[in-house]
């Protein structure tokens, strides 16, 4: 026989004494202990962004292998992390060190509550490189 769970006027689920197995899904915000991991995202970029560019020189050839790599390796890492309910974008900007300042602007529309996005920068007498992860809880 098939249980039913009744509702009040209100709304809400009324217990008639039998536990159910399955949770509401429905979350507005992330638990204290499902938020984004911004201390584990920022070391997964530090640690790509030392394997793949130390000791490396600008070419423009390899500036396009070396940001599908950062990227694709930083992703695969923080999908390791299995962050409940978040989406992820990263973001990889790489150029020449010329002596010249570089502006870097990242603007977005989200809820500052659940969202969030973590940056790292490496530099050496070649090259610059910025990572930008974007987590987006999803409701």
């Amino acid at each position: 026989m098939e249980q039913v769970a009744e509702k009040s006027d209100a709304g809400t689920p009324v217990s008639n004494g039998k536990e159910t197995d399955q949770e509401n899904t429905f979350q507005i915000r992330p638990s204290l202990e499902n938020s984004f991991q911004t201390f584990h995202v920022k070391e997964i970029i530090k640690n790509c962004l030392e394997s793949v560019l130390t000791d490396k020189t600008y070419s423009k050839e390899d500036a396009a292998i070396w940001t599908k790599q950062i990227s694709q390796e930083v992703g695969s890492k923080i999908m390791e992390l299995k962050m409940k309910r978040y989406k992820h974008v990263v973001q990889v900007t790489l150029g020449q060190q010329l002596g010249a300042g570089c502006k870097y602007i990242a603007r977005c529309r989200w809820d500052a509550e659940s969202d969030s996005q973590v940056s790292n920068v490496f530099t050496n007498s070649s090259l610059f490189c910025i990572v930008t992860v974007f987590g987006v809880y999803l409701y």
